[in-house]
């Protein structure tokens, strides 16, 4: 049988309108696609996306490496005249930009060039499935409804480097940024430290303090308690200073209605002329710095 007698379905193709930054198509030539300029391309393989085999077909044709790949169109391509085969064939045709390679001609294709896309189809035999190509490349580019297709545009150079300008102080600002938490998580270890030895400085007079009052009572022979109590009253008083001094207060207890935000309740008493719930007597001292209780008092409560 003939191959157009074996032919039951048409075949799927794929193309690629390979085009360059400088907006330039290539178009190829081959002893079997007659004397006319065609794109490269080929069947899809079983198992093949068309992305996939767009890129195999012009590898293997070309040497070359694409990108930006966009579908263009299909074609219905009844035994084209430029095959020496006659088939049915469905054209599905890519643009796509040259991004690597070089260019290594296979046995299909003897020839090659870059040209204007505006003027080829004037100046050059095309190929009639080829000549529709190039026409939707150039109608896509005068529309520019997808971009220019990597041409340069008037301003680019400027563009370009303001964007490099503006990454350059992106980075840069990062940087900043990162060294500055760098260096206040420092900072903040060394604050903690000198916070706690700005405290610690404010309780060793206290300290001091209690040990005099301690060892004045033992050089007196039988030792003197009023002595001894006031000096410990200074010293309770000089606590208490410190602690104001740093937003700490007492919470209040004896007398106080119970509240369970600043109170921990101990236990319970029957305590005549007292309302249930009234705090009668402290166990252990509260303390709060604002509204933040730092430890709740514990308390007895009447019942």
């Amino acid at each position: 049988m003939s191959d157009e007698q074996k032919q039951i379905y048409p075949e799927a193709t794929v193309g690629a309108l390979i085009y360059n930054d400088d907006g330039k198509i290539l178009l190829f030539r081959g002893a079997k696609f007659g004397d006319g300029w065609v794109v490269p391309g080929g069947h899809v393989e079983m198992g093949e996306t068309l992305d996939q085999a767009l890129r195999r077909e012009v590898m293997e044709e070309t040497g070359l490496e694409i990108d930006n790949i966009e579908f263009a169109q299909f074609q219905d391509a009844i035994n084209p005249p430029e095959y020496q085969k006659q088939r049915h064939y469905i054209f599905l045709d890519f643009f796509a930009r040259v991004s690597g390679g070089e260019i290594k001609l296979n046995e299909e294709l003897q020839e090659f060039n870059w040209f204007d896309p505006k003027t080829v189809l004037k100046e050059q035999k095309v190929a009639y499935g080829t000549q529709k190509f190039v026409l939707a490349f150039n109608e896509r580019v005068k529309n520019k409804k997808h971009g220019l297709f990597g041409r340069e545009c008037k301003d680019c150079e400027k563009l370009r480097m303001e964007c490099t300008e503006y990454k350059t102080g992106w980075q840069r600002a990062l940087a900043d940024y990162k060294n500055l938490q760098a260096e206040t998580s420092k900072r903040r270890g060394e604050w903690a430290q000198m916070s706690e030895v700005q405290i610690l400085e404010e309780f060793i007079p206290v300290y001091e303090h209690l040990k005099m009052t301690v060892a004045s009572c033992h050089s007196r022979e039988g030792g003197n308690p009023d002595a001894w109590i006031e000096g410990v009253k200074y010293v309770l008083k000089q606590f208490a200073d410190i602690l104001k001094a740093h937003g700490v207060e007492e919470i209040k207890t004896v007398g106080e209605k119970f509240d369970p935000k600043y109170h921990e309740a101990a236990g319970g008493e029957e305590v005549e002329g007292k309302e249930a719930g009234e705090i009668v007597k402290e166990i252990s001292g509260g303390y709060k710095v604002g509204e933040r209780v730092i430890r709740a008092a514990r308390v007895i409560i009447a019942k």
